[in-house]
């Protein structure tokens, strides 16, 4: 492998600590920043720790009822989806045998976070509360969640009820991209009909990054959702995306606290975390097919005595603005030479891309353009080509041996006639 430094780039994965951009200071147990387009992962704090995630449980809860029920369903509260929640907010609202359409319960759940929607909705599509639990516990496997655990529906808090921002990453990407979820979320305010316990209702959201009703400190106009949850032990979390362009920001943050000025730290580090995408990072062109990489000697032709290989094809990534181009460390490997006629886009090797130690992909190098062969070297090459070959010291050997062969042969024949002549030399002196 040769190794070369030069300004190109290609796709990363991974960029934390991949620029001199300095990540925000958030104040929270656990938190994650990434873009949904390219799936890179901007910013990560004990993104792994096992913390509560509190009522961002919900959009678990819908996913589940999505993927089972029917959307047309009328859903009965029943009593025993009511008994041990705490009277308080919006877990109060329903009672039992109220009958509501599911998509309403849905909009209750997602907006105004309601314990007892969650509760009736995991009866209706469960059985019981705790089938239901199975259920979200086998998606969120499905997911790929590796360090999650559910209990409940609604997310009140309780001791093998856990989650961790990376996994709540993949829920909230799962959430969003389901569009009735991802319409839900962000909406401010949303209209339940009247049921035969209510008079039609309106709620508006938990999630002040979309909305201004309660507090407009908060508001974030590039803002779509998606998911609040506060419990004392679990603090304050939240699941927030953000659209910027074609590019979808998520970010989550877990654990948050109040601060001492009153500001809830959910939303302030939220709101960092989103800043920090949007300020600090953009798609740019960072590879294409007409940068050369490395040269390739040619034979059999007059008209170049090299070829130049470039990569195959062309890279766009998200990438901090300020990236360093000049410290991008390629690693290539191409064969030693090549005979023409070469071919352009003919396979010649490949380069490794890596930068501060990082590697940030792979791409086949290929010829750049099309070189003609030189019949006379060819003819020269195949003559020269021809006395070094097996076959060619075969015949010399083959004809070597036939010479010696020969030899022999005459020598033998010579030694035969002289002994032929000495016989009948002898027989004449005896008959004198």
């Amino acid at each position: 492998m040769k190794k070369i430094v030069c300004m190109l780039l290609v796709a990363a994965v991974i960029l934390t600590g991949a620029s001199a951009v300095e990540p925000p200071s958030i104040d929270a147990k656990g938190a994650l920043l990434m873009e949904l387009e390219t799936q890179t992962v901007l910013f990560e704090q004990n993104a792994d720790e096992k913390l509560y995630p509190a009522s961002i449980t919900k959009l678990m809860t819908a996913l589940v009822v999505l993927e089972k029920a029917n959307p047309e369903d009328i859903v009965t509260v029943k009593k025993e989806g009511l008994d041990g929640l705490p009277e308080m907010g919006s877990s109060v609202f329903l009672v039992p045998g109220e009958q509501m359409p599911l998509m309403d319960l849905l909009k209750y759940l997602l907006v105004s976070s309601g314990n007892d929607a969650a509760n009736a909705l995991a009866i209706h599509i469960g059985g019981t509360l705790s089938d239901f639990v199975e259920m979200m516990n086998s998606k969120a496997q499905s997911l790929g969640c590796t360090n999650t655990h559910f209990a409940n529906a609604h997310g009140l808090h309780d001791e093998n009820h856990y989650t961790t921002a990376r996994d709540l990453s993949l829920i909230a990407q799962a959430a969003i991209e389901n569009k009735t979820i991802a319409e839900i979320v962000a909406m401010p305010q949303v209209k339940v009909a009247a049921t035969n316990k209510h008079k039609a209702q309106t709620f508006t959201t938990t999630n002040h990054l979309i909305s201004k009703i309660k507090d407009g400190n908060y508001y974030y106009p590039d803002a779509i959702g998606i998911k609040t949850g506060f419990t004392t032990p679990a603090g304050y979390c939240l699941t927030a995306a953000a659209v910027k362009g074609e590019l979808t920001y998520l970010s989550v943050v877990l654990g948050a606290a109040k601060r001492e000025d009153g500001k809830i730290g959910s939303f302030t580090e939220s709101i960092k975390l989103l800043d920090y995408a949007e300020k600090n990072f953009s798609v740019q062109l960072v590879v294409q097919s007409s940068d050369p990489i490395a040269e390739v000697p040619v034979k059999l032709s007059s008209e170049r005595d090299a070829v130049v290989a470039v990569p195959e094809g062309s890279i766009s990534a998200l990438l901090p603005n300020d990236f360093d181009r000049t410290k991008l460390v390629i690693d290539y490997d191409v064969v030693k030479s090549i005979d023409a006629p070469v071919t352009k886009g003919q396979a010649l090797g490949n380069a490794t891309f890596s930068y501060e130690g990082k590697e940030y992909g792979k791409l086949a190098l290929v010829a750049a353009e099309d070189i003609g062969r030189s019949q006379v070297l060819y003819v020269v090459s195949r003559i020269t080509g021809f006395f070094g070959s097996t076959a060619f010291k075969i015949i010399v050997g083959v004809l070597l041996a036939v010479i010696v062969l020969s030899g022999a042969a005459l020598v033998t024949m010579r030694v035969t006639n002289q002994r032929r002549r000495r016989r009948r030399g002898g027989r004449g002196k005896y008959r004198r």
